[in-house]
């Protein structure tokens, strides 16, 4: 570390005499080396007025760059005489000058382990203070950290109760849904049974009105046939009687025929088509009554023997007969046959008009004797 401060000598060793007093005063920037003597000479004055103009405490402790105020006098000539020194004056004040500077450098060195060991304790405190900061700071972290904990429970918390929220929501729209779903099912079933109910009363209500129509005309073919038999003679009554009971004969051994013909072909169509659940119920009390007369030889020989009776009463066993609405051997409604007029498609629905209506051609034979038609 450089000194900032010169000693300075006493300008008393020089014996230096001022004379007047100054008026005036120049300001003076100390360099390096200066003493107040050499500024005294240099600006022909005194010490002593440089002292007093400055306020000096110690005119042998000067800094570098210090502004003095020179004090001059315009109105009179100073007179300054300066002994010289003799060398041991000089060796004296050199010396003066060497044990202020050993003293300075000293105090310097003190100054400067002073200053040490303040930067020490300094640095011991900042140290601390850091120390002081990083627990503040760790305790603030730690502080956040929960804070930040417990806000991300409450979020947890809050989005767990949310979803159940929406969970329930859920299962609520889709027990509505299920209820709105099962309701609009038994509506729609209560529709269907309902047109199924509508659709089976317009069935039944064109079937008995066909039927009392085909009444009607075979009440007015009974009475006409009734009329004819009633004009004949007892003798062609016995012989029709007679032609009648052979040709029953004839068209029930026919019939038998037709009947296994019909059996083989109702297999076929029952494998071929999908009918109406009636009509499916229908060929099903056919199949039975099929079965039932395999059983039952006699019972089949008198159906068969029904069926040919009727056959002959009604068309005379011609199945492209034909008296109006009604066609073919067993003179059906044509709505019946649907527009298929084969013999088979006759045999077929004939046998599922009877069994559906008598239950066997037997009671279909009573009914047609009782009233005329079946």
């Amino acid at each position: 570390m450089k000194l900032n401060k010169v000693l300075v000598s006493a300008a008393a060793l020089s014996g230096i005499a001022a004379a007047g007093t100054a008026a005036n005063a120049d300001t003076v920037s100390v360099k390096a080396g200066e003493t107040v003597s050499e500024l005294a000479q240099k600006f022909n004055t005194t010490v002593e007025a440089i002292q007093k103009a400055n306020n000096l405490k110690n005119v042998n402790f000067i800094t570098v760059g210090e502004q003095l105020n020179i004090p001059t006098n315009d109105n009179t000539q100073q007179q300054v005489q300066q002994p010289q020194a003799n060398a041991a004056q000089v060796q004296q004040e050199q010396a003066a000058q060497q044990a202020v500077i050993a003293q300075q450098q000293a105090a310097q060195r003190q100054a400067q382990l002073a200053a040490q060991q303040k930067a020490a304790q300094a640095q011991a405190a900042l140290q601390a203070q850091q120390a002081a900061q990083a627990a503040a700071a760790q305790k603030q972290a730690e502080e956040q950290a929960a804070q930040q904990a417990a806000a991300q429970k409450a979020q947890q918390e809050a989005a767990a109760a949310q979803a159940a929220k929406e969970q329930q929501e859920k299962a609520e729209q889709a027990a509505q849904a299920q209820a709105a779903a099962q309701k609009q099912a038994e509506e729609q079933a209560a529709a269907k049974k309902a047109q199924e109910e509508a659709q089976q009363q317009a069935a039944a209500a064109q079937a008995a009105k066909e039927q009392q129509e085909k009444a009607a005309q075979q009440a007015q073919q009974a009475a006409a046939q009734k009329q004819a038999e009633e004009q004949a003679a007892a003798k062609k009554a016995q012989e029709a009687k007679e032609a009648a009971a052979a040709q029953a004969a004839a068209n029930a051994k026919a019939a038998q025929q037709r009947a296994a013909q019909q059996a083989q072909a109702q297999q076929q169509q029952q494998k071929q088509q999908v009918a109406q659940q009636n009509t499916q119920q229908q060929a099903a009390n056919n199949n039975q009554q099929s079965n039932n007369n395999n059983n039952n030889n006699n019972s089949n020989s008198s159906e068969a023997a029904a069926k040919a009776w009727i056959v002959a009463r009604e068309s005379g066993g011609n199945y492209n007969a034909r008296n109006g609405q009604y066609v073919g051997a067993y003179q059906l409604s044509a709505s019946y046959l649907h527009g298929d007029y084969s013999q088979a498609n006759q045999d077929r629905v004939a046998n599922q008009y009877v069994a559906s209506r008598y239950g066997n051609w037997v009671n279909a034979q009573k009914h047609w004797e009782q009233f005329g038609w079946y």
